[in-house]
């Protein structure tokens, strides 16, 4: 946050990320910790990103959040 260098550097002027920040600090600290509401809220600001254009880069490999996989449920 210090630097707002990273993955999402070329979004901060477009999407400012202290809303996101302050949110996501609350819903961490809230959950104790839980990595699943940080993954969420990178999420979030990933895809608010993308929906104005702009590229983000690989943000899931620094924080250690995996994609989620589509259930393999069938139902007959």
């Amino acid at each position: 946050k210090k630097s707002f260098q990273g993955p999402f550097k070329a979004c901060h002027n477009i999407v400012k990320p202290q809303e996101f920040y302050r949110n996501c600090l609350y819903d961490v600290c809230m959950s104790n910790g839980a990595k699943k509401i940080l993954c969420q809220v990178l999420e979030a600001y990933a895809s608010t990103c993308k929906k104005h254009g702009v590229v983000v880069h690989d943000w899931r490999t620094p924080s250690g959040c995996r994609k989620q996989r589509a259930s393999s449920c069938v139902y007959v």
